[in-house]
């Protein structure tokens, strides 16, 4: 039997008519165009695109938040033009997906389509007064374009956290006024609706994604050009150096790093991605167990907003919503910063002890003549950051001649040199980071439009006050939990943010409680949020480097930071630690502060030097500690002192019967 043979394509110039296509054609041919395509090929349409619209971002914000005296809409609307379209092309529509697809570039050219639209009508929106303009139905469009790419944003870039809050604050405008009871609505137009969150300043086009998209936006640039030339290496040897000697050297050295490079970065899991792999695989070569070098890493990097002199983007919305000058509100947070990060190295003072951690080797520390000798070009743009910080500048300015002291100064570095190239690298890798920020301002300012439409923040406020019977502390309480139930789903700046929207109103208004200090009490928890179960971002990214358990990692990073946990109810009432008052006010505070995060760790860790503690012992150091809490000056003073002599007796007797150290 002869085989059939096996029909091929028609030969050329043949006039065989072709196959019909079946009705499947046009959902194969959507299909292929929604399959992978390569999304940074350096020699690729996208990946020039990308580079294009990367450096119309840079040269946009620069101009607009320097030179031009834009409006806030306007300013928003030229970001939106250009960042929007680069948001789509690099981040793509499936989860994890690291190619470019058809609907990504359809979404990016509407997004720029709807900043150019914006931009066009801006005279027109200048004039527009509120109830009584009237919308076109371009004006529509364009507002349930931006809201609904906005939605698509943070869904993939932030996840489902943010992004759920969205419909939900969409549908209480919707049908709010449906319910019954205090959280009832009067009910809202739809024009008015799309009028305060598009075309006003109180929705998307709020300050929050103005901050972003101008001098935040500069200083992540700054910070992704400092480690371009090497600045990160100058942190880890100037570290080194300081406390490599000591006992548990290298997990010291890690808390020093991580935080100094934090304060630039301001997001806790780039921290962790950058500082990561060198501290992490040192600290577990010299005995500390995986799982604690990667919760002592995660610790120390969700720290970085904190602490001063950038606090990443939250310092500057903060200064924004509060009107405090950004220097006073660094100089503000410097205590309470360097408080946070001295109780995670006591804690990592007494793991080092109990499990016999020794100090770094000899070949990681350069030593500071040599680390400053080949390195000192990185000193100049901090010290010009600072210059300026205290000079009282805007941060735009602060921004920029911080940035261009970092181009300048990399020629002073041999082979540091930021050329055309490295700078373009620099601008594409400063617009890829800053997706979630952009995305999660923008979405935040949407649910923040929301509650302010529908007076949900007085509803809340009403709720919380009757939760907490009118009371501060377990107002305070409250707070704490929701801010870090918030975290589980949203970066820093948003927990920041909503807190801002639902939490402020009432721990101000209703409790009398100073402006900054509330502020500052929100930043903390938005910042620990990043490590708190049972999603910790910063945890999952230290535990993929080191291969451990992320929530193992979280729990310990938890443990770790807890004075981070207590010193927002510490500074409410002592505010010396935020430098207010006399001089004598503020030693008393600080002290506290430091006794209150010693006495958490020794309640926490459970040990002396290598002797175990009771169960009754640990929990009367944990009582001393609230002790030390309670806002009354005579019950903080005897707390304390009760402590340290508590303390130092045990000290003494477990100098003398030591114990081993456990398994």
């Amino acid at each position: 039997m002869t085989e059939a043979p096996v029909p091929g394509p028609p030969a050329a110039g043949s006039t065989e008519p072709r196959r019909p296509r079946s009705w499947l054609s046009p959902l194969r041919w959507f299909a292929a165009l929604c399959s992978e395509t390569e999304r940074v090929d350096p020699a690729g349409v996208l990946g020039w695109c990308v580079a294009a619209l990367s450096l119309a971002t840079v040269g946009a914000v620069g101009y607009l938040a320097l030179i031009a005296s834009a409006s806030q809409h306007l300013h928003i609307s030229w970001f939106i033009l250009f960042y929007f379209p680069l948001c789509f092309l690099t981040t793509s529509i499936a989860k994890g997906y690291a190619k470019t697809t058809f609907v990504d570039i359809m979404l990016a050219l509407f997004s720029a389509a709807l900043g150019a639209w914006f931009i066009f009508n801006e005279g027109r929106y200048q004039d527009w007064t509120r109830g009584f303009s009237e919308m076109e139905i371009g004006d529509r469009i364009a507002a349930f374009g931006i809201i609904g790419i906005t939605i698509e944003l943070c869904r993939r870039s932030v996840g489902s956290g943010l992004t759920s809050l969205i419909p939900l604050a969409i549908g209480y405008v919707a049908l709010g006024h449906l319910m019954t009871g205090s959280f009832r609505h009067q009910g809202i137009e739809l024009d008015y609706f799309l009028d305060m969150l598009t075309i006003s300043t109180d929705g998307i086009f709020d300050s929050p994604l103005f901050v972003a998209a101008g001098y935040a936006f500069l200083f992540v640039l700054f910070g992704n050009f400092f480690v371009m030339m090497g600045g990160g290496q100058l942190f880890f040897d100037v570290a080194a150096v300081v406390t490599g000697r000591m006992i548990g050297g290298p997990a010291k050295a890690c808390v020093v790093s991580s935080g100094l490079y934090g304060s630039i970065s301001g997001s806790p899991v780039a921290d962790v991605a950058t500082t990561g792999p060198v501290s992490i695989p040192i600290m577990v070569r010299l005995g500390l167990p995986a799982t604690n070098a990667a919760a002592i890493e995660t610790a120390a990097s969700c720290g970085g907003s904190m602490l001063p002199p950038v606090m990443g983007a939250v310092a500057f919305m903060m200064a924004d919503f509060t009107g405090i000058a950004y220097a006073k509100i660094a100089l503000y947070a410097l205590v309470p910063a360097l408080i946070y990060y001295a109780g995670i190295m006591i804690l990592v003072h007494f793991e080092a002890r109990t499990l016999g951690i020794g100090r770094l080797p000899a070949e990681h520390i350069v030593g500071l003549s040599r680390a400053f000798a080949v390195n000192w070009p990185s000193v100049l743009p901090i010290a010009a950051l600072m210059w300026l910080l205290m000079a009282g500048y805007s941060p735009s300015y602060i921004a920029a001649g911080s940035t261009l002291a970092v181009l300048v100064a990399s020629w002073l570095k041999p082979g540091a040199g930021i050329g055309p190239k490295r700078f373009l690298d620099g601008c594409v890798e400063t617009c890829k980071s800053m997706v979630p920020l952009a995305a999660s301002v923008a979405a935040a300012g949407l649910i923040m439009g929301c509650i302010e439409l529908t007076g949900l923040s007085g509803k809340f406020t009403l709720l919380l006050f009757q939760l907490s019977g009118g009371l501060v502390w377990p107002s305070l309480l409250i707070a704490g939990f929701v801010l870090i139930l918030l975290g589980t789903g949203m970066p820093t700046t948003g927990v920041y943010l909503m807190g801002v929207a639902l939490l402020a109103p009432v721990l101000v208004t209703k409790f009398g409680l100073p402006v900054m200090e509330v502020h500052m009490f929100m930043l903390f928890f938005a910042c620990l949020s990043a490590i708190s179960p049972p999603v910790a971002p910063a945890a999952f990214a230290a535990g993929a480097i080191a291969g451990a358990n992320p929530f193992t990692i979280g729990n310990l990073a938890c443990k770790y930071a807890i004075g981070g946990f207590l010193l927002p109810f510490m500074f409410i009432y002592n505010n010396g630690m935020l430098l207010q008052g006399a001089w004598d006010k503020v030693a008393i505070d600080t002290a506290l502060g430091v006794m209150l995060v010693f006495m958490a760790g020794v309640a926490a860790h459970g040990y002396i030097i290598k002797m175990r503690l009771p169960v009754i012992v640990r929990l009367a150091f944990a009582a001393l500690t609230f002790g030390i809490m309670w806002p009354v000056s005579n019950i903080q003073l005897a707390s304390a002192a009760a402590s340290v002599v508590l303390y130092l007796a045990l000290y003494a007797f477990a100098r003398r019967t030591p114990k081993p150290a456990p398994a």
